[in-house]
């Protein structure tokens, strides 16, 4: 019995001790991973995933949503802004605190594209990356303050 339980912390001290040395030389990284993503979708495919955010953020108190817009490789003068701040008061406007919903200027990709991500409060600010520079893009023209707008018929159909 005795060597059992002395076997038990050797194998203890063993396994964890190092791993403790470990975490304590390198600083923990923080994966952040989605919880929704979405191209240049219709306004009513996108406030049904705006939904399912606020519902997120509405059963856990101790969380808070980013929108993350990127402006595509062609893209209207602050389109990011325009949809970030209508994604952003949407979720308001379904009952979430304003603190806990923040929506950041993603930069630049090459098609829109929007990110929902949830983390604790206690998480580091998130920070995006984007993967174009501002001149490998195109500001043009907009059509209802965005570059290409979607229309939605017949549930998920869409034309451009």
């Amino acid at each position: 019995m005795r060597f059992a339980a002395a076997l038990t912390v050797v194998l203890f001290v063993a396994c964890v001790l190092p791993l403790h040395e470990q975490s304590a030389r390198q600083p923990v990284r923080i994966i952040h991973t989605p919880f929704d993503e979405y191209g240049n979708v219709c306004w009513e495919n996108e406030q049904a995933r705006l939904d399912n955010f606020s519902i997120q953020l509405h059963n856990d108190p101790k969380l808070v949503g980013y929108i993350v817009v990127y402006m595509g490789r062609i893209s209207c003068r602050d389109e990011a802004k325009y949809r970030g701040n209508r994604a952003r008061n949407y979720v308001i406007k379904r009952g979430v605190d304003p603190k806990r919903v923040i929506f950041k200027d993603g930069g630049f990709q090459p098609d829109i594209h929007t990110v929902l991500r949830l983390q604790p409060k206690t998480f580091p600010d998130f920070v995006p990356e984007p993967t174009l520079k501002k001149d490998e893009v195109s500001i043009r023209g907009c059509i209802d303050k965005v570059f290409a707008r979607v229309l939605c018929l017949n549930g998920n159909q869409r034309i451009k």
